[in-house]
C-alpha cells in the first residue's frame, strides 16, 4: 500500500482529464513569494500531505500575503497554494472490497461529510441509470438543478465519475476519495484528494 500525498494526487486526477483547481505548491517562504505573484486572493492553503488535511491545518478565505505567510509557517511543512472556488461540495469516492471489487461512493462533501452520511453507494462500473439513481438518494438532484445559488451539470459529473472508475481500475487503487469536488455552473473541479495505490 501506498499512499499519495496531495501533490501526486492532484496530478494523478489530471492524467484521467479529471478537472483539478489551479494549485502550487510551496517548500519554503521564497516560494510563497512567487506563488502569491501568480494568484489572486481569497486562497487557501493546506499541508502537501498524504492524510486528512484538516487535521493538520487547512486555511480558507486568506486575503493577504501577510495571512498566507502565516499559514505557511503554523503548518511548518510543504504547502499547497490555491485560489478558492466557490460552489457545492461534492464527495466522490471508492474503496475496493474483497467481494465486490471496487464499490464508488457519491454525495455531498466537504468537512461535515462523515457527520451528514449524505452519500449513495453502487458496484463498479456505474451505468448512467445508477448514477442518475446515486443522485436522486442524495441531495444532489436537487442542487443540480438548481438549490438557493447552487447548480451544476450533472452529466459533467457522470463524465467525471467514469474517469475517475478508469483510474481505480487502472491504478490499482485500494481506497481513493476526491472531497471535495467544487461543483458549479461553469465547472466541475478537484480541490482535495487522497489516494492509496496497492
Amino acid at each position: 500500500m501506498r499512499a499519495l500525498n496531495l501533490e501526486e494526487s492532484l496530478e494523478l486526477l489530471k492524467s484521467y482529464d479529471i478537472p483539478v483547481a489551479e494549485t502550487y505548491f510551496a517548500h519554503s517562504e521564497e516560494d510563497l513569494q512567487g506563488i502569491a505573484e501568480k494568484l489572486s486572493y481569497p486562497v487557501v492553503v493546506k499541508p502537501n500531505v498524504p492524510d486528512h488535511k484538516t487535521e493538520i491545518g487547512v486555511f480558507t478565505h486568506l486575503k493577504s500575503y501577510e495571512e498566507l505567510r502565516n499559514a505557511f509557517k503554523f503548518i511548518n511543512s510543504e504547502v499547497a497554494v490555491q485560489k478558492m472556488i466557490g460552489g457545492y461540495e461534492i464527495l466522490l469516492g471508492v474503496k475496493r472490497d474483497a467481494q465486490f471489487g471496487h464499490v464508488i461512493a457519491l454525495g455531498s462533501g466537504g468537512v461535515l461529510s462523515e457527520l451528514f452520511q449524505d452519500v449513495s453507494f453502487r458496484i463498479s462500473p456505474v451505468s448512467r441509470d445508477d448514477f442518475f439513481e446515486m443522485m436522486k438518494e442524495t441531495k444532489l438532484s436537487k442542487i443540480s438543478e438548481g438549490f438557493r445559488g447552487f447548480e451544476f451539470n450533472a452529466e459533467e459529473l457522470f463524465s467525471l465519475l467514469k474517469n475517475f472508475e478508469k483510474l481505480a481500475i487502472n491504478e490499482n487503487v485500494a481506497e481513493a476519495d476526491i472531497n471535495p469536488l467544487m461543483a458549479g455552473r461553469d465547472q466541475i473541479v478537484a480541490v482535495d484528494a487522497r489516494i492509496i495505490l496497492g
